[in-house]
């Protein structure tokens, strides 16, 4: 069954093809949800938190749950919305430096799977450059 939103942006910043099949991409990127990574920009520290949702019907986002993850119950297409928090920790305690939300979608083909995604607000912070090196494990 495929979990897609109607929301889905119509232009894609970016897609590529990632050579894993549907199922062990989306249990993957699912992975991602909760990770956090911290690391120096300029003077700050900064510690970033990566938040992974699934599209439950064609309007609304929610968390994964380990149900949705069994092999079957998605096919063919799947939309994620990740947002990438960023914050500042200083000696007042953490300030929110960026809020980055985008919308990733996979679709199954076969042997690989192709990702679209796109930044919800066009601005400063990440771009969909930066979310495929996250995607890919290679963002530093």
């Amino acid at each position: 069954m495929r979990r897609i939103c109607y929301r889905y942006p119509q232009r894609v910043d970016l897609s590529f093809a990632m050579g894993m099949t549907f199922p062990e991409t989306l249990k993957y990127i699912a992975e991602l949800n909760g990770q956090e990574s911290t690391k120096t920009t300029g003077k700050e520290l900064v510690r970033v938190r990566v938040k992974v949702e699934i599209a439950l019907n064609r309007a609304e986002f929610g968390d994964i749950t380990p149900d949705t993850l069994r092999p079957g119950v998605i096919t063919e297409a799947v939309d994620l919305r990740i947002s990438v928090l960023a914050l500042a920790l200083r000696g007042t305690g953490k300030v929110p430096v960026a809020n980055d939300v985008f919308y990733v979608r996979l679709t199954d083909k076969n042997t690989c799977t192709d990702i679209d995604i796109a930044k919800e607000n066009a601005g400063e912070g990440l771009d969909a450059l930066d979310m495929k090196k996250i995607l890919l494990g290679t963002s530093n």
